[in-house]
């Protein structure tokens, strides 16, 4: 049989390596359609070349002949065959060399799309840190292992016959959540708004994009806090934005030396309740100077609102939103940090003057989110369990925080040294003069680690040494188990 095959069709031959390569990959007709097309892109089945006819190449692989049929139709509506009646089938003419692929190199690949000018730039911003849940002592991680899940499931289950019927689709989000969220800054942050300047993120870095797409041109200045979130530098590149990194102390953002020497700029991004990572809170005096100097150039501001709502010495602090009478300001908040990380949604308070051009924006974005989440977490909030489990984490914290402390002082003494904040999921310890933080690090996160350097939030020189250790997510044994990884590293590194 090979030998009339041979001499009928003289490619045949080149279908029984089949019988070694493809013949287990399932379904079976999807292995030889793979393994006909690879050929035919490669060259090796040239163009207008004669292919067995399906009865023969059944016998030839010990295949059903319907398999074979159900193959050649596929090659034969993709365009890499034609079948000409009373004749068999053949490789397309019309495949020329300038149409074939070289078949994909299993070695490592180089990039031969052109990208835009705009992404060449983002590779030269500073990579964030990559997450990983087993790691230790990772800062803005939450105590997920105190997360209701069984109340999350009933407002799942809530949401779930609710979407029975639900067919309206709203670009800012669904309005149950939005009235929620409303409701909740109203009593506790004193923001004032309605469900309607309310617009559902997809986390707090989607809320940054569409923001500062809609606020910036190409050129126009962004001031930001040093140190701060290095997340937002992405989201201010792809804008167009240059970034302006203004310096912080204990009173927070330094809007002496912000406003006075950056009088122009476009818009500013700042956490004015809790610096992230030092924990500084904006004094009253720099918010009014800020809220002046908005009002005067008719610029924007972004409040991002990182962990106000664990502060521990008292209640949490009045948002920047409610001192602000000329609605200049953007609020942002996130559901990640204060109930779970894949917890994708996040929140704008939008000045009523932009909720229609960020409605329309939103429209072409993505359309909106899934409305399955969102309704289970209004179900959630509307039960008081959301209100129910701040509180209860707020004094988790506070104990966690406090263990860490103790432990601290206790393993290390003086070489590590607290900045003192009122809140937060995180304490940062500064370390001796010289001490190089970033190597600590890099060798830290080799054992199972997620401390991260210091200065590494820094934009400019001189950056402050220290360790930022995340202590919300651990109970005291993986406290001390992490701080125990720590010590044999850092006590060589300050020896060497």
């Amino acid at each position: 049989m090979k030998q009339y095959l041979a001499h009928k069709t003289p490619h045949s031959e080149r279908f029984t390596p089949f019988l070694e390569q493809g013949k287990n990959q399932r379904p079976l007709y999807r292995g030889l359609f793979n393994y006909i097309q690879q050929r035919i892109l490669s060259a090796e089945l040239p163009s207008g070349s004669r292919l067995p006819s399906s009865r023969e190449l059944a016998d030839l692989l010990s295949l059903s002949r319907n398999t074979v049929k159900q193959v050649y139709e596929m090659l034969q509506a993709e365009g890499y065959i034609e079948t000409r009646h009373g004749d068999g089938s053949y490789v397309s003419p019309q495949l020329t060399l300038s149409h074939r692929t070289t078949q994909r190199s299993p070695g490592p690949h180089t990039r031969s799309i052109r990208l835009s000018a705009k992404s060449e730039q983002l590779e030269q911003i500073r990579p964030l840190y990559q997450q990983h849940k087993q790691q230790l002592l990772l800062p803005a991680v939450p105590a997920l292992d105190q997360f209701p899940w069984q109340q999350w499931q009933r407002s799942v289950t809530h949401a779930s016959r609710q979407m029975k019927f639900h067919t309206e689709r709203d670009f800012m989000g669904e309005a149950a959540l939005r009235t929620e969220i409303a409701a909740y800054l109203t009593a506790t942050r004193g923001i004032h708004c309605d469900m309607a300047q309310v617009m559902i993120c997809s986390g707090s870095q989607q809320g940054m994009q569409l923001a500062f797409s809609m606020l910036l041109n190409p050129g126009d200045k962004v001031l930001v806090e040093d140190p701060g979130f290095p997340g937002i530098d992405g989201a201010i590149s792809n804008a167009g934005g240059i970034k302006l990194s203004i310096p912080i102390d204990r009173n927070g953002f330094r809007t002496d030396i912000a406003l006075h020497n950056q009088p122009d700029a476009r818009l500013a991004f700042i956490t004015p309740s809790r610096n992230f990572p030092m924990g500084y809170t904006l004094s009253l005096e720099r918010r009014l100077q800020l809220l002046e100097w908005a009002r005067k150039q008719g610029c924007c501001i972004i409040e991002d609102d990182y962990d106000s709502e664990f502060r521990f010495d008292g209640p949490p602090l009045t948002a920047l939103q409610g001192l602000d009478g000329e609605h200049s300001v953007i609020y942002s908040g996130t559901f990640s940090r204060i109930l779970h990380p894949a917890m994708r949604l996040a929140y704008l308070v939008l000045p009523p003057a932009l909720v229609d051009p960020f409605n329309r924006m939103r429209g072409f974005m993505d359309g909106g989110l899934s409305a399955l989440p969102q309704l289970a977490l209004a179900d959630f909030m509307a039960r008081g369990i959301f209100s129910s489990h701040l509180r209860r984490m707020r004094k988790l914290y506070k104990t966690r925080r406090s263990y860490l402390l103790q432990q601290v002082t206790q393993l290390f003494n003086d070489q590590l040294v607290w900045e003192a904040s009122d809140g937060g999921m995180h304490g940062v310890f500064l370390l001796p003069p010289g001490v190089d933080d970033k190597t600590i690090v890099e060798q830290t996160m080799k054992v199972g680690l997620g401390i991260r350097p210091l200065s590494y939030y820094y934009d400019k020189q001189p950056a402050r040494s220290g360790l930022v250790i995340g202590f919300g997510g651990y109970d005291e044994a993986r406290i001390d188990a992490g701080l125990a990884l720590l010590k044999p590293i850092l006590e060589h590194h300050l020896k060497s």
